[in-house]
């Protein structure tokens, strides 16, 4: 075999290996279709998720791992507490001393479809990124204990994962919540199940 004979041979290789991914990434994406998702939600798991490495940090980190947990490892997050890795973390979470408004935290969301995104964009089905901000006061600027940071928290991680908020008031996930309860419901954990355990169509 020659020179050029080789040649060919190698190119051929490379453009049936070309072809070969092409067909099996298509036959993935074809197979994804087949499955009913609720709600937007994040493409790959475990989510990365930078938290400030401040005093609140592990009362936050419990709440995302309050969901993990939880959902049985149907929603997954990689922590991050270095200031250096927030610019590259799907999740970023700030704090602040109150968020004004009709819930006391803050949760905005890029979305992402295929390589573009957009803010506040809803027709799209990933998330981009997200920021989660939290509050360390109360309106009247005293301090949130513990067990409130950990409620507020709970709602925020469950709105930037995918949940919607919730009509039953023992959920975490209640709408008019009062942000007492620190521990999930049976409803929510279906919900999140919901978003990351799709039912077929």
């Amino acid at each position: 075999m020659n020179y050029w004979q080789k040649k060919i041979g190698i190119c051929f290789i490379k453009d049936m290996g070309k072809r070969f991914l092409l067909v099996l990434i298509s036959l993935v994406m074809f197979a994804g279709s087949a499955f009913a998702y609720s709600n937007p939600r994040w493409f790959s798991l475990p989510i990365s998720v930078y938290i400030p490495k401040q005093e609140e940090a592990a009362i936050v980190t419990q709440a995302f791992k309050e969901w993990q947990l939880n959902s049985k490892s149907a929603v997954r997050f990689l922590f991050r507490y270095s200031a250096n890795l927030a610019s590259i973390s799907n999740i970023n979470v700030v704090f602040v001393d109150n968020v004004s408004g009709d819930r006391p935290y803050r949760v905005n969301h890029s979305f992402s479809q295929f390589g573009t995104y957009s803010r506040g964009c809803k027709n799209t089905n990933y998330f981009y990124n997200t920021d989660v901000i939290l509050p360390l006061q109360k309106e009247d600027g005293e301090k949130l204990s513990k067990e409130q940071l950990k409620a507020i928290a709970l709602q925020a991680v469950g709105v930037a994962v995918g949940v919607n908020l919730s009509e039953d008031a023992n959920s975490v996930m209640y709408k008019e919540s009062d942000f007492t309860k620190t521990t999930l419901s049976p409803m929510d954990i279906q919900a999140v199940n919901g978003v990351y355990r799709p039912t077929r169509k």
